[in-house]
């Protein structure tokens, strides 16, 4: 089981993604826990069609600027994100796949409270 769950690292990505993305709403969302022999994180999958009358540009240049940002994290780190733009109808849709991962640091607090409790 992950120390740092998924629904947590969602909500901790998007809060990270909300100043760049701008006006938009959640389509579809799916996150879940993932763990190599070295990392605890999760693996995010989110659709959101962006509003304004600047969406069909803003989702243009996030699909070109999100795999190459620093996106600040609280207790960890995104090692990986993938942007891709659709239309939906008449919307502009940003998908977004990203792999989230915990910090060491956090890891060891987190084992260290679940041996006590």
């Amino acid at each position: 089981m992950s120390r740092w769950p998924a629904d947590r690292a969602r909500d901790e990505l998007l809060r990270t993604l909300a100043p760049h993305v701008g006006p938009s709403v959640m389509l579809a969302a799916h996150s879940r826990d993932w763990a190599s022999a070295l990392f605890v994180g999760a693996r995010h999958r989110f659709a959101l069609a962006l509003e304004g009358p600047d969406a069909a540009t803003r989702v243009d240049r996030l699909c070109a600027a999100l795999p190459e940002m620093e996106l600040d994290l609280r207790g960890g780190f995104v090692a990986d994100l993938q942007a891709v733009a659709t239309i939906r109808g008449d919307r502009p849709v940003l998908g977004i796949e990203a792999l989230t991962i915990e910090e060491p640091e956090t890891f060891a607090v987190s084992r260290a409270g679940r041996r006590v409790g």
